[in-house]
């Protein structure tokens, strides 16, 4: 979604309709892809994506003290930027989803020294320590997997992406995720059908760059963020019509 705002996962989602819960999620490898990447995001892009202000805890302000934190408290040649603006690796395979914030999460690009060629920076047109000359030289990053594999570079770079497009995931409110299975489904279904009064509705909801931040928050601050995320709506027209 760097390039393309209007991109959308679609997840089809089966709820408790009388207890406003989601049980699980039905999804695609898009979405998994999206949720695992986030786990190789820097805390300070994690921070800044979702603002420091509405976080829980305290990392919030740690992350503004930096911020506020004048240059002069700085050791020469020493860029904040490294804490509140971190990179990720360039071989991440992050979904579409989580370069949204293209901003705060710049990839990698290395640069190597072309005349002793001895080192390696990530930082262009600085000098070499072992030759002093410019480090200029952009470097193609091979993908860990791509160099050992029959099946070619050029078929696992198309595929991206940490899991296979043929399979249908489950992922539970809690964030759990397994291969979709008829009997696992099943097994689930049961479990929560086993509690009085619970009405199984199927709901189809989409998930773009702000549902996308907001599941990235919850799961930082809940144990059921699908159902704080997409059913929030919901829960609180409940509450009113109580009133």
């Amino acid at each position: 979604m760097a390039n393309d705002g209007d991109s959308k996962i679609t997840l089809k989602l089966l709820i408790d309709a009388r207890g406003q819960k989601v049980l699980f999620a039905e999804a695609g490898n898009d979405f998994i892809d999206f949720m695992f990447s986030t786990l190789i995001l820097p805390l300070g892009s994690i921070i800044k994506l979702i603002s420091p202000a509405t976080m829980v805890g305290s990392i919030g302000k740690l992350y503004k003290s930096v911020e506020n934190l004048k240059e002069t408290y700085l050791i020469p040649n020493r860029d904040k930027a490294a804490l509140l603006q971190p990179t990720i690796p360039c071989f991440a395979g992050a979904s579409p989803l989580l370069l949204a914030g293209a901003d705060a999460m710049n990839q990698i690009t290395y640069y190597s020294c072309q005349t002793c060629h001895k080192r390696v920076t990530s930082a262009k047109n600085i000098n070499c320590p072992t030759c002093k000359k410019v480090m200029s030289g952009e470097l193609d990053f091979v993908l860990p997997w791509s160099s050992s594999s029959s099946r070619g570079v050029n078929e696992w770079d198309s595929e991206g992406g940490f899991v296979k497009g043929v399979i249908t995931y489950m992922i539970t409110d809690d964030l759990e995720v397994t291969p979709m299975s008829a009997i696992s489904s099943i097994t689930l279904i049961n479990r929560f059908s086993m509690k009085k009064d619970v009405l199984l509705e199927e709901k189809v909801v989409t998930v773009g760059m702000n549902e996308g931040l907001a599941l990235l928050e919850a799961s930082l601050e809940s144990q059921t963020p699908l159902t704080d995320v997409f059913l929030a709506a919901s829960i609180k027209k409940a509450i009113f019509k109580e009133m």
